[in-house]
């Protein structure tokens, strides 16, 4: 029962506007449905889930938002990626774009399909 209650406690998803780069998060039940998508605040387009750990780069940071974007485009959500057989292992998300290439080729199982 306890482990029930635990389960039912909102948590708070990050979702990203690509044509604002603006980041806003929305309090989500995970025992509802989680959206994928939701329209963003200041231009109406969609703004992609990207989990509870996302951290947004700043607004003007073009090159970081590029990065992201390619992420995301390559199925890469910003969910954990654990390696190793403890599962205690998480890889870290790439700085870089360049990075975020070599990224996608070699984590590709842990990528998501894409129209999840």
């Amino acid at each position: 029962m306890l482990y029930a209650l635990k389960m039912a406690t909102p948590y708070h998803i990050s979702f990203a506007c690509f044509e604002c780069r603006k980041s806003f998060k929305r309090q989500v039940n995970f025992f509802g449905e989680i959206p994928k998508e939701l329209p963003c605040p200041d231009c109406g387009k969609a703004a992609t889930n990207l989990g509870r750990h996302f951290k947004p780069p700043k607004k003007s940071d073009a090159k970081q938002w590029a990065k992201v974007k390619f992420l995301v485009d390559h199925g890469f959500h910003f969910q954990k990626i654990r390696v190793g057989s403890g599962h205690h292992d998480t890889v870290p998300y790439p700085e870089t774009l360049e990075e975020a290439k070599k990224f996608v080729v070699k984590y590709k199982q842990y990528a998501k399909p894409s129209g999840i």
